[in-house]
């Protein structure tokens, strides 16, 4: 089953239980936004690689979206909607004054040499600037990445 799936799911079995408006519900079915994008990076030997990267804002009703950015072999399109999904009800469960976001990049972070992952890690900003910001979309570490990545 896709994450994405399961997480909606359980929303629709969580609505027994709560009364909301329909166009609540129906707002919250949907990420606000979601970006997937090609990164081109240099690699020490040369070559060129390309990596595929996402952002998802899911929903910024209670303010800027915000959540970490992983590396991973698995990351998806479809992990990281439903991780923005559920960062938008744990900011919301603790009544903080952000939506919920996710990104990340597919790939073995521990593969790449450390400038390798600084010229992703550019490149991978570079594709975003536009999607994110400190009253739109608030970055964080998360797996794989680290102070060093998030600078």
């Amino acid at each position: 089953m896709q994450l994405f799936a399961d997480a909606s799911q359980r929303l629709e079995k969580s609505l027994r239980y709560v009364n909301l408006p329909e166009d609540a519900l129906e707002y919250l079915r949907h990420p606000k936004s979601s970006l997937t994008v090609s990164i081109p990076v240099r690699m020490d030997d040369g070559s060129l690689k390309v990596f595929q990267g996402y952002r998802v804002r899911y929903d910024d009703t209670r303010g800027p979206t915000k959540g970490g950015v992983r590396y991973h072999p698995n990351v998806s399109l479809d992990e990281v909607q439903s991780l923005a999904f559920w960062m938008t009800f744990k900011c919301a469960v603790l009544e903080l004054p952000f939506g919920g976001g996710k990104g990340g990049i597919t790939l073995d972070p521990k593969s790449l040499s450390r400038m390798e992952l600084e010229r992703l890690s550019r490149s991978y900003i570079d594709a975003i600037a536009d999607f994110i910001g400190p009253d739109v979309d608030i970055l964080a570490p998360d797996v794989y990445t680290n102070p060093t990545i998030m600078g």
